[in-house]
C-alpha cells in the first residue's frame, strides 16, 4: 500500500525520508533561532533583526532567512511616537554653533546633550542623556519628575565622572537652546573645564544625540512593564549599560561604543577613523546613519 503511494507521488521511499530529515532540521534550526532572538531581546527588546543576525552570526544561514524567520514568529518592532515638547528655546543665547566642517578623530572632542521623556502611569519623567559623538558612547544621564538645570548637571557631572577628568583642552559641549543649558550653574560648570559651548541655530543640528534619545526610550524602555520610578531609574543604568556594551554601531565599523574606545586606543592618532561633522548647509538634509567614521 505504501509503495503504491510513494509510486502515485512519484517519489521514492529514501527521498521522502530525506525530505523528512531536512524539514526537521529546519524546524530545530528554527527553534534555535527563536531562542537566541528571545535571549537579546531580553537585553535589547527592541533591537532589529538585521543587527541581532550581526551580533550571532549563524553559521550556515544568511541574513534573509534569518530575518524571514524572525518575522515569521512575529518579531517586528512597534514604531512610537513622541508628541510631548521637551525644547523651549530661548532666542537670546549668546552660543553659536561651533560644528561648521568640524573633523573628529578622538574621544573627548565633541559632547552632545538632549533632554526627552517617559510617561510612567501619568506622569512624566525627563532623561537626560549625555553621548560622546566619536564613540557614540552615553558617558552622563539623569532622570527625574521636573525639568529643572539641576538634572542637567547631575548628568554633567556624572560625564566628568565617566572619563574620570574634570579638565578639557579641546572639547565641545553641543546642545539645543533649551534654558537647562544656557543656565549659570550649567554654563559655569563647562567654562570651569575648560569645555567650549555650542548650541543649535535649527533643532535638526542636534540629529545625533535626538536619535540615541529615541533609541533608549523606543528600543529598550517601552519594551518593559515600569511601574515604580525606581524602576525606571534602575531599568536606565541597565539600559545604558546595554547599549555602551551589547549595540553595535553600523557607523563604529559594528562595534560596540564601549569596544569601539578600546579599538581606538590601539591606533596612532593619523591612523585613526575620522568622522566629518556636517557643515550648516547641509543639516537639513541629515542622516544621523549616514555620519559614518571613515579611514
Amino acid at each position: 500500500m505504501k509503495k503504491d503511494l510513494f509510486k502515485l507521488c512519484n517519489i521514492s521511499r529514501q527521498a521522502h525520508h530525506q525530505a523528512l530529515i531536512r524539514k526537521q532540521k529546519w524546524v530545530d534550526i528554527e527553534y534555535l533561532i527563536v531562542g537566541l532572538i528571545l535571549q537579546t531581546r531580553e537585553v535589547h527588546p527592541g533591537m532589529g533583526l538585521r543587527v541581532i543576525y550581526d551580533i550571532l552570526k549563524p553559521n550556515g544561514l544568511g541574513r534573509d532567512a534569518f530575518i524571514s524567520i524572525g518575522f515569521s514568529y512575529g518579531f517586528r518592532l512597534v514604531t512610537f511616537k513622541n508628541p510631548i515638547r521637551t525644547t523651549f528655546s530661548s532666542p537670546y543665547s549668546r552660543y553659536k554653533n561651533l560644528l561648521v566642517d568640524k573633523k573628529l578623530d578622538d574621544i573627548n572632542q565633541l559632547w552632545t546633550s538632549d533632554i526627552t521623556y517617559y510617561n510612567l502611569s501619568e506622569t512624566f519623567y525627563y532623561i537626560v542623556l549625555i553621548m560622546d559623538v566619536y564613540s557614540r558612547k552615553i558617558i552622563g544621564y539623569s532622570v527625574a519628575d521636573n525639568m529643572r538645570a539641576d538634572n542637567n548637571c547631575q548628568a554633567l557631572e556624572m560625564a566628568f565622572k565617566t572619563r574620570k577628568q574634570y579638565q578639557f583642552t579641546n572639547l565641545i559641549h553641543h546642545s539645543d537652546r533649551g534654558g537647562q543649558y544656557i543656565s549659570d550653574n550649567y554654563t559655569t560648570m563647562l567654562t570651569r573645564a575648560g569645555i567650549k559651548i555650542s548650541m543649535c541655530n535649527e533643532v535638526h543640528e542636534n540629529a545625533h544625540i535626538e536619535r540615541v534619545n529615541g533609541t533608549i526610550k523606543n528600543q529598550y524602555l517601552r519594551h518593559w512593564n515600569i511601574t515604580k520610578f525606581e524602576e525606571l531609574e534602575n531599568r536606565l543604568k541597565r539600559t545604558i549599560d546595554a547599549y555602551n556594551n551589547g549595540k553595535p554601531h553600523s557607523s563604529l565599523l559594528k562595534m560596540t561604543p564601549d569596544s569601539f574606545e578600546q579599538y581606538i586606543k590601539e591606533l596612532e592618532v593619523e591612523k585613526r577613523p575620522k568622522l566629518s561633522i556636517w557643515t550648516t548647509n547641509e543639516t537639513k538634509n541629515i542622516n544621523p546613519n549616514q555620519c559614518i567614521i571613515q579611514f
